[in-house]
């Protein structure tokens, strides 16, 4: 992984804030599952020399670059898009613009034609000097490498974005959000990965600060999820008491729900109630993950009937509650000896129409199974309701 990060930040200095290895390795010569490249589905066959040569037929004789652009946007099979860009760059009359490589690249990312794709940038790449004006094709190829999850190729666009002598190419704060959301994007819900990727993502936002790139909302959210994934809230909420008085950003709704998640998740109840009630105060609406985790730390809390007030808000809201979070309420009110409490919310559950009627055995079941009251009716509330 040392290895990657340092291809990936090669053309940075030595001395600079990403040149620092990260404070992870593996002795093993395979690779960790987790960290392993998911299979992409393989390119399509190409098109036939036919087709090829059908579509080359369709082509104006006198070909301008805005003639190229409309005839690559308009050709049926984006398989064809890359034979037709390479065959006009052939033609000595020819000269590059970023018009076409921009409706180019943009069609084969939607295609999902990795492989063209990847070869179309080669060719801006190449061409770059001779492009005028090249930030939106570096922007969107930056763009739509991330979204194909190649980092390595990433980094590579955004190394000639700061090289880069044209001021409109130079990476934005959207640029920086990309390279961000991919970082930590990676490993799922593995919180290990995340706290091995938050290093550099730092690093990045420092860069980012010095090269007069002003965070906005968006970008200071990717470092608090990040922090919040990997459990260290400490540093969310660092940098969330920053947002105002440092970087000029409001927190929005999504700052809070990650803070909530987290700080559900760490058990740290008192504090995820005090941002959940900020929240609410500034009229922000938490997502459903974070009323989820919220929820289900209250009941583990023995907080029962703050649980369930909460949770019959989300459902009033029309979020799912999910099972986890039905469960930790409904078991806290059995362990405290609330059992009709308990049985009365099972039902209410399913009046809702927040659980089925199979759901719900289920759940009374669970109880059964983890209290092993053996007094307990699994069918009792099914009869009390008809």
């Amino acid at each position: 992984m040392t290895t990657l990060l340092r291809r990936l930040f090669g053309a940075i200095p030595a001395n600079g804030f990403l040149g620092r290895r990260l404070p992870f390795s593996t002795s093993s010569r395979r690779t960790p599952h987790r960290f392993r490249r998911g299979r992409r589905a393989p390119n399509p066959a190409p098109p036939s020399p036919e087709a090829v040569s059908a579509a080359i037929a369709t082509l104006p004789s006198r070909l301008t670059p805005p003639l190229l652009a409309y005839s690559l946007s308009s050709v049926s099979d984006a398989r064809l898009v890359l034979p037709l860009l390479t065959h006009s760059l052939r033609l000595p009359t020819f000269r590059p613009d970023p018009g076409p490589f921009l409706i180019a690249i943009k069609r084969l990312a939607a295609a999902d034609l990795y492989a063209d794709y990847d070869r179309a940038c080669a060719l801006v790449f190449s061409l770059l000097p001779s492009l005028p004006s090249p930030g939106p094709l570096l922007r969107s190829a930056l763009y739509f490498y991330c979204q194909f999850h190649k980092l390595g190729k990433a980094f590579h666009v955004y190394t000639l974005m700061r090289a880069s002598t044209d001021p409109a190419a130079r990476p934005s704060a959207d640029t920086y959000h990309a390279l961000f959301t991919a970082l930590l994007s990676r490993g799922g819900g593995d919180t290990m990965v995340h706290y091995m990727y938050m290093d550099t993502v730092s690093a990045l936002f420092r860069q980012m600060l010095e090269e007069g790139v002003q965070p906005d909302t968006r970008a200071i959210n990717v470092l608090v999820k990040g922090y919040a994934q990997s459990l260290h809230l400490n540093d969310a909420l660092r940098v969330f008491h920053q947002m105002q008085p440092v970087y000029g950003c409001e927190p929005d709704a999504f700052t809070y729900s990650y803070l909530v998640h987290g700080l559900s998740a760490q058990g740290r109840t008192r504090n995820a109630r005090e941002m959940f009630e900020e929240m609410r105060t500034k009229g922000l609406a938490p997502t459903e993950p974070a009323c989820n985790a919220f929820v289900s730390a209250l009941a583990m809390a023995g907080e029962a009937d703050e649980a369930e007030r909460v949770m019959w808000e989300m459902a009033r809201a029309g979020m799912v509650v999910d099972d986890i979070t039905r469960k930790a309420v409904v078991e806290e009110l059995w362990r405290a000896g609330k059992r009709d409490d308990a049985d009365r919310i099972v039902r209410e559950m399913e009046e809702r129409g927040i659980v089925g009627g199979a759901e719900r055995r289920a759940l009374v079941r669970s109880l059964h199974a983890d209290f092993g009251d053996d007094d307990l009716d699994v069918d009792h509330t099914e009869r009390s309701t008809r």
